[in-house]
């Protein structure tokens, strides 16, 4: 078994090192031929405290408190990519991190006010007794217009937190996120989504949604949230991990 997930993850590296060194190639050329004012790219990071971890409104840390680091670079051009690391208590002994790394694109549409981002996330559980890594590709179209903004996606992946959960069971996740800012750095927004499943287990399918507001001031955003969902079946969660949540957070952004 170990030697499996070892080559799993070795291809799992391989295929982010390719893609990885695509990108950079790739940008490499562009920068050839662009002005000197273009830069080698951008370093940014931040750091989370919150009192629960919500993904898609259930709780990832047993209703315990998060701390999340993410450290990212971008370029003009439009790629990025990053580490994302948060504690986590879930899936069997030995499971108290989770580690992702994620690369992606986004433009701007013209001056339409929208944009595009599409980007591919992988899920690691170091230390975990079971296998639960596994990866989804992302697509965003986000439209702002003076202080609306709306952003739906979508989120699918082939095997759903991997082989010794729902092995080969390919899900699909969509939501959309709406904001209003109504004063400066203060934005109240709303988000809903639904999680289904493909091959026959449609009967897990759930919603989810959460509704707060953010407050950012420099570089802090203070946030409050309310997380709740629906028909979330014993089988995916614990019921008291999924009856709701009310969330405080505060970021820090360097």
């Amino acid at each position: 078994m170990e030697a499996k997930l070892r080559q799993k993850a070795g291809f799992l590296h391989g295929v982010i090192a390719i893609i990885l060194f695509s990108g950079f190639a790739a940008n490499s050329l562009a920068q050839e031929s662009q002005s000197e004012k273009d830069t080698l790219g951008t370093f940014a990071g931040s750091l989370l405290m919150a009192s629960d971890y919500m993904f898609r409104s259930i709780s990832n840390s047993n209703g315990r408190p998060q701390v999340q680091g993410d450290f990212n670079w971008s370029h003009d051009g439009g790629l990025y990519l990053g580490l994302w690391a948060s504690n986590t208590d879930f899936g069997g002994n030995g499971n108290s991190m989770e580690l992702d790394p994620y690369i992606g694109f986004t433009k701007d549409i013209g001056d339409s006010g929208f944009n595009f981002d599409i980007g591919y996330w992988s899920y690691n559980y170091p230390g975990s007794e079971f296998r639960l890594d596994y990866a989804e590709v992302y697509t965003y179209l986000n439209y702002s217009k003076d202080k609306f903004s709306a952003s739906p996606s979508v989120w699918w992946t082939d095997n759903y937190f991997g082989d010794d959960f729902l092995d080969g069971v390919s899900a699909l996740a969509y939501e959309i996120t709406l904001g209003y800012e109504v004063c400066p750095g203060l934005t109240p927004s709303l988000r809903v989504g639904e999680q289904t499943f493909g091959s026959g287990n449609d009967n897990l399918d759930f919603t989810y949604w959460d509704i707060g507001v953010d407050y950012v001031v420099d570089d802090w955003s203070f946030g409050l949230r309310w997380y709740d969902t629906d028909g979330v079946d014993p089988f995916l969660a614990n019921p008291k991990l999924t009856d709701g949540d009310l969330v405080i957070g505060v970021t820090r952004s360097f």
